[in-house]
C-alpha cells in the first residue's frame, strides 16, 4: 500500500528546476569538449547532402565521403593560409590601430569643442569602447580560427558520424518503444537544420564576399578578415550584422577617414538590406519558425553557456529542441511558446477543428 502511494506521489517542481540547473552547469563546464562535437554534428548535417548526391550518381558510400572531405579540406586550407597571415598581422598591429583611433578621437573632441560643443575625452572614449570592440573581434576570430585549426579532427568526427548514420535507425528501433516517431523526429530535425544552415551559409558567403570586394576597392587592409567576420556574424540573427559593422567601421575610419566610413556605411546598408529584407525572409520564413523573442533569448543563453560558438549554433540548437518538444503531448505547449505567431495560429486552427468534430 505504501509503495502504491509513493508511486502516485507527484514530483515537486523544484526537482525539475534543480535538475535543469545541474544540466546547464554541466553544459557550461563541458563547453570546451561540447563545442567541437556540436560543430562536427552540424557540419556532418550540412555535408550529408553532397554525399547523398554522389551516392545517387552511383559513387560508393565511403568514396563519396572521402571526395567531399578532401574537397572541403582543400578549400579550408586554401582560404586558411591567407587568413592566418592577415590575422597574425592584424593581431600584432592592434595596439597601433587603437592608438590611431585614440588620436582621431582627440582630434574630433578638439573640433567639437571649437564649435562650442562641450565633449570630454572620457565620455567619448567610454561611449565608443574601442578597446572592447577590437578585443572582441580579435577574440572572436581567434576562437573560431582555433576551431578551423582543428578542421581535420572535426571532419574526421563528421565522417564517422556520417558513416554510422546508416546504423542509427536499426539501433533506435531496438532501443526505443516508438521508433517510428523518433526516426521521423530526427529526420525532421536534420532537414530543418540543414536547410537553415545551408541558407545562412549561402547568404553569409554573399555578404562576406560583397563586403570584402567593397573594402578591397576602397583599399582597406585585411579585407578578407572583415569578410569572414561578416560571414560568421550572419549566423547570428538580428544583431550579428550590427556587431560585425562596428569594428569594420572603426577600422575604415582609421584608414579612410569619415568619407570612407560614409561610403562603407552606404554599401554595407545596401548589402544587408538585400540579404536581410529580400533574400533571407523569402527562404527562411518556413525554415526557422521561432519567436523573435526566443531567437534573441537563445542567443543570450547559448552564448553564455557555450561561448562564441554557442552564439553561432544557438538557432539550430533551439530549433532541434523545439521540434523534439512537439512530439510529446506533455511538452507540446512549450514548443508552441517557442514558436512563431504563425505556428501558434496553425495550432489554434487545429484545436478548433478537433473541437468542432
Amino acid at each position: 500500500m505504501k509503495s502504491s502511494v509513493g508511486n502516485n506521489r507527484k514530483t515537486h517542481p523544484l526537482f525539475y528546476i534543480a535538475s535543469g540547473v545541474i544540466i546547464i552547469a554541466g553544459i557550461k563546464i563541458a563547453a570546451p569538449i561540447l563545442n567541437p562535437l556540436l560543430m562536427a554534428i552540424f557540419f556532418s548535417i550540412i555535408i550529408m547532402h553532397p554525399i547523398k548526391w554522389l551516392k545517387n550518381k552511383g559513387v560508393n558510400g565511403i568514396l563519396s565521403i572521402i571526395i567531399v572531405s578532401l574537397g572541403l579540406l582543400l578549400i579550408f586550407f586554401g582560404i586558411g593560409s591567407a587568413v592566418a597571415k592577415s590575422l597574425l598581422q592584424f593581431t600584432n598591429n592592434i595596439s597601433v590601430y587603437k592608438s590611431q583611433l585614440s588620436s582621431i578621437t582627440s582630434s574630433s573632441i578638439t573640433l567639437l569643442n571649437g564649435y562650442g560643443i562641450d565633449v570630454s575625452a572620457n565620455s567619448l572614449t567610454d561611449g565608443l569602447q574601442t578597446n572592447n570592440v577590437f578585443n572582441f573581434v580579435s577574440k572572436f576570430i581567434t576562437g573560431v580560427g582555433g576551431l578551423f585549426g582543428q578542421i581535420i579532427l572535426l571532419m574526421l568526427v563528421a565522417a564517422f558520424i556520417i558513416g554510422e548514420s546508416n546504423t542509427f535507425p536499426t539501433k533506435l528501433k531496438v532501443i526505443l518503444k516508438n521508433p517510428t516517431v523518433s526516426l521521423d523526429n530526427i529526420t525532421l530535425i536534420s532537414l530543418n537544420i540543414r536547410y537553415y544552415l545551408g541558407i545562412k551559409t549561402i547568404t553569409g558567403l554573399i555578404g562576406g564576399i560583397s563586403v570584402t570586394i567593397v573594402l578591397y576597392i576602397m583599399g582597406v587592409q585585411y579585407a578578407i578578415i572583415w569578410g569572414i567576420l561578416v560571414l560568421l556574424m550572419r549566423f547570428i540573427p538580428s544583431i550579428g550584422s550590427i556587431m560585425a559593422s562596428i569594428p569594420i567601421a572603426l577600422f575604415v575610419l582609421i584608414q579612410s577617414g569619415l568619407t570612407g566610413v560614409l561610403y562603407f556605411g552606404i554599401a554595407y546598408a545596401l548589402i544587408n538590406f538585400i540579404i536581410g529584407q529580400i533574400v533571407e525572409p523569402k527562404f527562411l520564413a518556413k525554415g526557422m519558425n521561432l519567436s523573435t523573442l526566443v531567437v534573441f533569448l537563445s542567443l543570450v543563453f547559448w552564448g553564455w553557456t557555450l561561448g562564441d560558438i554557442g552564439m553561432l549554433l544557438a538557432i539550430p540548437i533551439t530549433m532541434a529542441i523545439k521540434i523534439s518538444l512537439e512530439t510529446r503531448e506533455e511538452t507540446k505547449w512549450i514548443s508552441i511558446l517557442l514558436g512563431s505567431q504563425k505556428s501558434a495560429e496553425e495550432a489554434l486552427s487545429q484545436k478548433h477543428k478537433i473541437n468542432d468534430n
